[in-house]
């Protein structure tokens, strides 16, 4: 559940990125090619978002845990 509601918080194209990646096993290279953008660029874009669905994660986590105490 909360993954899902971290993925929408991502732009759709990094939405994209992480499942074409994680989910259809697409590596940097073959994601670059289908946004027509190098390698390099593929990866950079995969890492932001895993870094902000981390922290969409975290912050879905604290949000539980205040609604927990209350």
């Amino acid at each position: 559940g909360q993954l899902a509601k971290a993925l929408l918080k991502l732009s759709d194209k990094r939405r994209e990125i992480v499942i074409l990646y994680f989910y259809c096993g697409y590596n940097d290279a073959a994601i670059g090619k289908l946004y027509g953008c190098c390698r390099s660029t593929a990866n950079y874009q995969r890492l932001t978002a895993l870094k902000q669905l981390r922290k969409e994660m975290e912050r879905l986590e604290h949000e539980e845990q205040e609604s927990d105490t209350l």
